[in-house]
């Protein structure tokens, strides 16, 4: 199972910086924030994961969370007009 969720994380995250790229997007936080989005969308199809792996899992999904969290109120906050 876990096979088949990094080669779908793999072929994803191919395609989607081909097609940023071939956009002209050059912005990081839209690349991790959509990389986080893949990630805890093909985990989510990994299930069940082996226990010595959830932990791992689990650190990594809380902080891609996390940076996504941050993007997304920066985002947020430009288009409200607020600033720091």
């Amino acid at each position: 199972m876990l096979k088949d969720a990094l080669i779908t994380q793999l072929t994803l995250t191919g395609v989607l910086t081909s097609f940023l790229y071939y956009l002209g997007v050059r912005s990081l936080d839209i690349y991790l924030s959509l990389y986080t989005i893949i990630y805890l969308a093909s985990m989510l199809l990994a299930e069940p994961i082996p226990r010595r792996v959830r932990f791992i899992h689990n650190v990594i999904s809380i902080a891609l969370v996390a940076v996504f969290t941050y993007f997304a109120a920066l985002r947020i906050m430009a288009i409200l007009g607020v600033s720091l």
